[in-house]
């Protein structure tokens, strides 16, 4: 390991009974290898201690011995992949080289490995080939040829790419490219092309791709990976293929266009000239109906195109009833993954379960799912009317088949990470307890009860230490227009009843649906009967209970639900909810196996040197 891990003892033994363990599974391999009955007489994967390590020893074809030292101080300085991709490229490209061609490919595959974190084949195969080509006024250009491997990369390590050749062509004083009519024409037939044969996440419009060929600084350029053709446009003196471009397509659609903002970030940062069409392009994807104001969040249905029959929708876009937003990190949340609790899991009939990839309406990407125990679970409407909370599955399990509906579908666990690696913005999220602790931590010492208290203990925290109420008994008052509760407040008042320490209303549909929406939890009959929120519900209506009667205390009204609700109890009371993210289950059919044209009966370990098709005959010929 290269260096010490913070953790218990017991867990730093784990690891180093690990790596001792795989030095000896690699000292059989060895042994084994140097027999001479395989086609390699060396162990093909060797071992990295870190990003750095990982990156020169997935480069090690093109010679960049001692490129990890250079990541590592960068790294130290920057403490930022994507700058690091840029800056390391840019040392990479001044150094010796058989040619301005080599040195340009090397220094664009270095800072693309640093970028994937030297895990992805894209920086291999995703980028075919660099060349230097001559526009039409004498002036010499950077031509980049991409393959279909580079959709591994993702939009930002395809969008960075081009970036990084533009840093790396200024450092070597090429020109920019300068686009041909039929050149720029070209791109309008061919990427909705490509969108027919493939899935493209996003399909720019005439202008934007017009903009952004015509501007780019380098040729983005490929290698024909589709059969179709194209019918306008062809056989052009600078473009090798006539078949759709797929690695070109990607960069142009999923690249430059949805990393737009991540691009012109560092543009701005490095003040890198030549790059102002980006905020053209800013502007012209924006739509006219985007609110600049950013209390305002607008639902975005995005994630529900391209929906397959009998699969799931989980939630609608922002609507009530779909998952509640709350940020953090559990232990099982990686790179693109959320988590939801079991419960949450089970109730919606155990479709999204662990490692079930859903589409999700924010912030963008889709998310693996992973179970979190410690956030809250699904509200239920039962059969026989009762209206539950289920913490774990086993509650669910339990009341599986008395399921009417589900009327709220419990908390989606997204890491902070996930909005800024989207370049999403954050949006508001409901009152949670890590976020009840910082207030009052804002206010002195911590209350030893203050994660489970009483419903008077936690009014008395809130009066005493100014801060709002207790996130436990807190109901969707956020959702529920303010007529709805004085209508249901007129009710409680005329008929309602506390005995028992409960509050207990006749079963009126009509109110017994806003307490649904209230997820105000009750047991249904003739009368509906609240324990928990009996009190919350009570005094949040600006009533009270006197000798067993309920009572007005305050008037009830404001601006808004929440005002109301705040004024009545005396007390600030926040939202249980804001941020509704709707989800869809995604398309795990997709992944179909992959098959080679034409298909092959054996494959022979025949190097590097033979090109990108590794033929035969091209590495017997090579080898004379």
């Amino acid at each position: 390991m290269s260096g010490k891990v913070v953790c218990s003892s017991g867990i730093q033994d784990y690891f180093e009974d690990l790596n001792r363990k795989n030095d000896i599974c690699y000292s059989i391999a060895r042994k084994a290898r140097g027999k001479g009955l395989d086609p390699q007489p060396k162990i093909e994967i060797p071992q990295a201690e870190d990003l750095a390590s990982r990156v020169e020893k997935l480069l090690e074809y093109w010679k960049v011995d001692g490129v990890s030292d250079d990541i590592r101080r960068l790294t130290k300085e920057h403490n930022n992949r994507e700058i690091v991709s840029l800056l390391i490229a840019k040392e990479i490209a001044i150094k010796p080289a058989e040619s301005k061609e080599k040195a340009i490919d090397r220094a664009i595959r270095v800072g693309l490995a640093v970028l994937t974190e030297g895990i992805l084949v894209a920086p291999l195969e995703g980028l075919a080939d660099t060349k230097i080509r001559t526009n039409e006024d004498g002036t010499e250009y950077l031509d980049l040829i991409f393959a279909g491997p580079i959709r591994a990369a993702g939009g930002t390590g395809q969008a960075m790419s081009v970036l990084i050749a533009d840093i790396v062509r200024r450092e070597l004083n090429i020109g920019r490219y300068i686009p041909t009519e039929p050149e720029i024409q070209r791109f309008h037939e061919e990427i909705p092309l490509y969108k027919q044969c493939q899935h493209l996440q996003y399909m720019p419009s005439a202008s934007e791709i017009e903009l952004i060929v015509k501007n780019c600084p380098v040729c983005i350029d490929g290698e024909g990976t589709e059969d179709e053709e194209i019918s306008g446009y062809r056989d052009l003196p600078r473009v090798d293929t006539n078949k759709v471009r797929g690695g070109a397509c990607l960069v142009i659609a999923e690249g430059l266009c949805q990393k737009a903002a991540k691009i012109k970030k560092h543009v701005d940062s490095l003040k890198i000239e030549g790059w102002d069409f980006i905020g053209e392009l800013l502007s012209m994807m924006k739509s006219d109906d985007e609110e600049e104001d950013v209390r305002t969040i607008k639902p975005a249905d995005k994630y529900l195109k391209d929906i397959v029959a009998g699969r799931p929708i989980f939630g609608h876009p922002s609507r009530v009833g779909g998952f509640r937003l709350r940020y953090g990190r559990g232990r099982t949340c990686g790179l693109a993954a959320i988590a939801l609790n079991p419960a949450s899991m089970y109730a919606l009939d155990e479709f999204p379960a662990l490692g079930t990839q859903i589409k999700i309406e924010r912030p963008g990407k889709a998310g693996a799912v992973t179970p979190c125990d410690s956030i809250e679970g699904p509200i239920l409407l039962l059969k026989n009317g009762d209206l539950v909370q289920c913490s774990v599955k086993e509650e669910v399990q339990e009341l599986q088949k008395n399921i009417a509906e589900i009327v709220d579908n419990g908390e989606i666990l997204i890491p902070f990470g996930e909005f800024s690696e989207n370049n999403h913005r954050l949006v508001p999220c409901g009152y949670t307890p890590e976020w009840h602790k910082q207030e009052l931590k804002a206010k002195g010492d911590l209350p030893e009860d203050w994660e489970s208290p009483s419903y008077e203990r936690a009014k008395q925290m809130s009066a005493d230490l100014k801060v709002p109420l207790h996130p436990s008994f807190n109901l969707f008052w956020y959702d529920t227009e303010i007529d709805k509760l004085k209508e249901l407040r007129e009710f409680i008042l005329k008929s309602g009843i506390f005995e028992d320490g409960k509050l207990k209303i006749p079963n009126d549909t009509k109110q017994k649906r806003t307490l649904e929406d209230l997820g105000a939890l009750h047991t249904a009959g003739p009368v509906l009967t609240l324990d928990k929120y009996s009190m919350p519900l009570t005094e949040g209506l600006g009533l009270q209970i006197s000798n067993g009667k309920i009572i007005e205390k305050t008037s009830f009204g404001g601006s808004s639900s929440l005002d109301a609700v705040s004024n009545a109890m005396g007390i600030e009371v926040r939202a249980r909810a804001i941020t509704r993210i709707g989800g869809r289950m995604a398309r795990p059919e997709k992944a179909k196996e992959r098959k080679m044209n034409p298909p092959v009966h054996a494959l022979f370990p025949v190097g590097r040197d033979p090109g990108s098709r590794r033929e035969m005959n091209s590495a017997i010929a090579v080898s004379k």
